[in-house]
């Protein structure tokens, strides 16, 4: 069997037959079609972005009443065929602190400072249930000084909404799910305050 050198049938292959040639070239398209599949099925991007700055500048300055930061962005969501991950503008904890102040500053009297730290939270989507829901369980451990009253304990909120399992729209989902957990917090902190039978 004659073996093929570099010449001019080799072109940009040197030692290889035609035949080859067009070997790897089919390869290198099959391969680069693989790619764009696979970038297509992930959306073209590995991140959801979700932009609830609005909703932190609405709210009140209310120095009294803060949420330890850590800067954290990413919120994961679980459940789907494919993780999905939705990052937070301006950052997760300025979402939650945000809606904290904005449900309890016309609550505020003197002397009344609430701080919370720790904060976690899971997002879950169930689009094969009966009823597809995404929920967040978000938890903090707060502590709530009531004119010399304290208050310390860890919280523990949930929340969902309903799903749209062909279309998620997790960037408008998230923010959303983030503020209704953030306001059953607010109620459970107020409780606690009223609890502690300080009058405003």
């Amino acid at each position: 069997m004659a073996h093929c050198r570099a010449g001019a049938a080799g072109g940009t292959f040197p030692g290889l037959c035609p035949g080859e040639i067009r070997g790897l070239e089919v390869t290198k398209c099959l391969l680069a079609a693989a790619a764009a599949m696979l970038l297509s099925a992930c959306g073209g991007k590995t991140m959801i972005e979700a932009d609830a700055s609005r909703m932190v500048a609405a709210s009140p300055g209310s120095p009294w009443l803060t949420v330890e930061n850590k800067g954290g962005t990413v919120v994961t969501v679980k459940g789907l065929d494919a993780k999905a991950h939705v990052e937070v503008t301006p950052d997760i904890v300025s979402v939650i602190q945000a809606q904290l102040r904005t449900s309890l500053q016309p609550k505020y009297f003197t002397d009344l400072i609430i701080g919370c730290r720790n904060v976690d939270l899971a997002v879950t989507a169930t689009p094969q249930a009966d009823s597809p829901a995404t929920t967040i369980d978000l938890q903090a451990d707060c502590r709530i000084v009531a004119r010399g009253k304290v208050v310390a304990k860890g919280y523990r909120v949930r929340q969902s909404a309903p799903l749209n399992a062909a279309e998620p729209r997790l960037d408008v989902q998230v923010p959303a799910l983030l503020q209704s957990a953030s306001r059953e917090l607010a109620d459970q902190l107020w409780a606690d305050v009223v609890a502690t039978g300080v009058q405003r």
